[in-house]
């Protein structure tokens, strides 16, 4: 039980030092912001309900960050060609531009959060995070099966 305790210790403050770390990279967008800019390039353009679904926020955080986003360029509102009604969030170019060199940035920061660790360390993590995703993923499943 020691054991556990110190690994909820360990992964809480290292959790904290890389959010301490990774927060210093946005300067010009909250942490929100570009998770919806990174959706809208790895998805293409979105409404915000299913912004707000993918990425868990409530439709109003999406729209007052949609709103950030797009008065600094990153993202603009167009209406759906068949029904004006619907308006989807795309990004624009210069956005793309930012997400490209955070990610440049993010991967760059992340390197040397996994410097001194053997190739052997290394393979152990990318297991254990996969074993954690996936227990995350059934918990998912299981909390979802509770609604129905």
């Amino acid at each position: 039980m020691l054991e556990r305790q110190e690994l909820l210790e360990q992964f809480n403050h290292t959790l904290k030092k890389m959010k301490k770390v990774w927060s210093k990279q946005f300067k010009e967008v909250n942490p929100s912001q570009f998770h919806i800019l990174k959706s809208l390039v790895d998805a293409g353009p979105q409404k915000a309900t299913g912004l707000a679904v993918l990425l868990q926020m409530t439709p109003g955080a999406i729209t007052g960050a949609s709103d950030k986003l797009i008065s600094k360029g990153y993202a603009e509102r167009k209406g759906a060609a068949q029904d004006r009604r619907v308006v989807y969030l795309e990004i624009t170019d210069k956005g793309k531009q930012f997400v490209e060199s955070m990610m440049e940035k993010q991967i760059s920061v992340t390197a040397k959060f996994f410097e001194g660790l053997s190739e052997e360390d290394v393979n152990h993590l990318i297991r254990i995070y996969r074993q954690i995703s996936n227990n995350l993923d059934r918990q998912t499943s299981l909390d979802q099966s509770d609604l129905v």
